[in-house]
């Protein structure tokens, strides 16, 4: 039990900060996914095996309670109501701005194909080398730069095309 509190102590702002950024900075749903991220991690804490480093292991985690959460929000979205007590006044026009340019990013990336899916969030929301990608995902470092570039600079086009955004 030691040993997993020293994991969490050191890898949980990164986990967060992984999360923060795959929810669009939705704190409250960040902490929640981190949470349950590294509850998954102790579960199963006995299979790791070594084969890449804890933090990108924790990251995979991360990233699967990521996907299951979106799943689970997804079914649950016509059903979800908001409470009149609960809402809240809108926040400035650029923070509403900023926040619709990130979920329609984020959805363009989560259309993506694998590799390039895997590659771009890992190297956007983790900032995960080339080298630990290549690892990861069993293909050459440079191939994996070469994905991440080629896919970000559709990425960037494909909001401006679509959405009039430049990023």
């Amino acid at each position: 039990m030691d040993e997993f509190e020293e994991i969490y102590r050191q890898y949980q702002p990164d986990v967060f900060r992984f999360l923060l950024r795959m929810t669009g900075y939705e704190q409250h749903t960040a902490e929640e996914l981190t949470q349950e991220t590294f509850y998954q991690a102790f579960l199963t804490f006995s299979k790791f095996r070594g084969e890449c480093g804890l933090r990108t292991w924790l990251f995979q985690i991360a990233r699967n309670v990521y996907g299951k959460y979106i799943r689970r929000e997804t079914r649950q979205r016509g059903i979800k109501m908001t409470e009149p007590s609960q809402q809240q006044s809108p926040p400035p026009a650029e923070e509403v701005e900023q926040r619709e340019m990130l979920r329609l990013f984020r959805l363009l990336i989560e259309s993506l194909d694998e590799p390039a899916r895997l590659i771009v969030q890992y190297r956007l929301y983790s900032d995960t080398s080339y080298a630990e990608i290549a690892r990861l995902l069993n293909i050459r470092s440079g191939t994996a730069a070469v994905i991440y570039n080629r896919t970000i600079v559709k990425l960037r086009k494909t909001m401006k095309e679509r959405y009039g955004y430049e990023i």
